[in-house]
């Protein structure tokens, strides 16, 4: 009996030595308490309003653009459309990395960007002298494939080139005009939702009257962000039409602005995650918060940003010309993948933490 009590006690002795080893050798999951308050007011503040009010006033400026031409259709009218829809193109695709919001419960995106545009049904649209191309028919007669920016890209444009004004036909001028409005319309209502209420809705997270449950709920939304448009851009914008070898998957192939328009993507990316937009004003961001759990990590994330854009960037122009261009276009897909990679596996682990 007493042989039987020791070994008891020798056993449990034993499971608890390991029970304690145990805990010793596996990492344990702390609590997370960085405020990420900061964070989350600069990237309301200084990056995704700033954008989108800089979106409202371009667009704006396109469709008043659109205006003149339609009234006085020169070519140097024209000109300064195609030069307006380049302008007003960028603070757009500088968005692209919070997509999330207004933009997404209102079906803003596929209203402004979808692509490819549906080429044989807008000709269709426009030689049918039945319909009335107003704003109110394109927005609410037609599919998100028949308007936005590819459309008004699609009727200013030819080969990279802007469109002789000369062969510019009535019903052309007609669904511009209508196009710009629909646009600058659409750019208006993503400003005007967050600045009248997402915004401090996103910046009050983990409080009553917020859909978010908790801060990091919200920059888990940021992050998400970034990791989708990462994606895109690499196995979507780039990644499908390299292997289809398809032009008219292409996104902005009739301006030739394609490359311009995925390195704006990735410094969506930038401006998100270091909270700066080109105001001038350096914000709290996402790098704060890596910095402060790992500088090297960091170091990696900013390295790996820069290096997308500019493997994107040596992609030989035009894009849409150059499909079989393996090296370069590989490379830029390799890049921007390694910016999914970090912060699928690395940066939201660490903020959910």
């Amino acid at each position: 009996m007493k042989n039987k009590i020791i070994i008891t006690l020798i056993l449990t002795c034993m499971i608890l030595f390991v029970s304690v080893c145990s805990n010793d050798d596996v990492p344990t999951k702390s609590d997370n308490t960085y405020d990420f308050s900061n964070i989350i007011i600069d990237c309301v503040d200084k990056v995704v309003v700033t954008t989108y009010l800089d979106l409202k006033n371009k667009t704006a400026a396109l469709q008043i653009a659109c205006e003149t031409f339609s009234n006085d259709p020169s070519q140097s009218n024209l000109d300064t459309v195609c030069e307006a829809w380049k302008t007003a193109r960028e603070p757009w695709e500088k968005s692209e990395a919070f997509l999330f919001g207004p933009v997404s419960f209102l079906s803003i995106d596929p209203s402004m960007d979808t692509w490819p545009l549906d080429e044989s049904q807008l000709q269709s649209v426009l030689e049918n002298e039945n319909f009335d191309l107003t704003p109110e028919f394109l927005r609410n007669g037609l599919g998100y494939s028949l308007r936005g920016y590819h459309a008004i890209e699609y009727l200013v444009f030819k080969d990279g080139q802007n469109r002789d004004a000369s062969i510019f036909e009535d019903r052309e001028k007609e669904y511009l005009l209508s196009a710009s409005i629909v646009l600058a319309e659409d750019a208006n209502l993503i400003y005007g939702e967050w600045n009248s209420g997402f915004a401090e809705e996103f910046k009050n997270a983990g409080n009553s009257g917020s859909r978010y449950s908790s801060k990091i709920q919200a920059v888990l939304e940021i992050v998400d962000g970034i990791i989708t448009i990462a994606d895109e851009v690499g196995n979507g914008k780039i990644g499908e039409p390299y292997a289809t070898k398809d032009v008219l998957t292409v996104e902005s192939q009739f301006s030739w602005n394609s490359l311009t328009d995925f390195s704006n993507n990735i410094r969506s990316i930038k401006n998100t995650y270091t909270g700066f937009y080109k105001n001038g004003i350096d914000g709290s961001g996402l790098d704060d918060f890596v910095k402060s759990r790992s500088a090297e990590l960091n170091s990696r994330i900013t390295a790996e940003i820069d290096a997308a854009i500019n493997a994107i960037e040596a992609i030989p122009s035009p894009f849409r010309n150059n499909l079989n261009a393996d090296l370069q276009i590989q490379a830029a897909i390799d890049a921007c993948n390694a910016i999914f990679n970090t912060f699928q596996s690395e940066v939201k682990p660490m903020v959910s933490q």
